[in-house]
């Protein structure tokens, strides 16, 4: 069974236009970078939407349709629905996951930026700071 591509995906919300992912594509050619990377350098997207795209990419695998049965007794005691409410956690989990690390790798740049602009105040303070001296 094969997954709708991370493109195609970013394609349908609307967070990369047809030639955004032309492009994308074409460098990935070229490079053999992986395009989510080049996506994301490039400044199409961020790191959010990527892991939101390959999180819609995991859950987007259609679960078999679990066979009739006549009666089951106590659904906590099938092994089939047992298996089946472990492997929706698990795929609800792995989502939470790859958010997560978006929302971090996020904060990790943002926080740089913010280190680099404090370094760049600190040392027009201590400019000014001469000047008056």
């Amino acid at each position: 069974m094969r997954r709708r591509p991370i493109g195609q995906i970013l394609v349908e919300k609307e967070a990369i236009t047809e030639l955004d992912l032309a492009a994308a594509l074409a460098e990935q050619d070229r490079s053999g970078r992986r395009l989510g990377e080049i996506l994301i350098e490039s400044g199409r997207i961020s790191w959010l939407a990527l892991a939101r795209a390959m999180a819609e990419q995991v859950l987007d695998i259609p679960e078999p349709e679990p066979e009739p049965k006549p009666a089951v007794p106590d659904p906590f005691e099938d092994p089939e629905v047992k298996l089946h409410n472990v492997e929706a956690m698990l795929r609800e989990r792995q989502r939470a996951f790859l958010e997560l690390v978006a929302t971090a790798e996020t904060l990790r740049m943002k926080v740089a930026r913010l280190e680099d602009i404090l370094e760049e105040r600190n040392r027009e303070l201590a400019r000014l700071r001469a000047r008056v001296a």
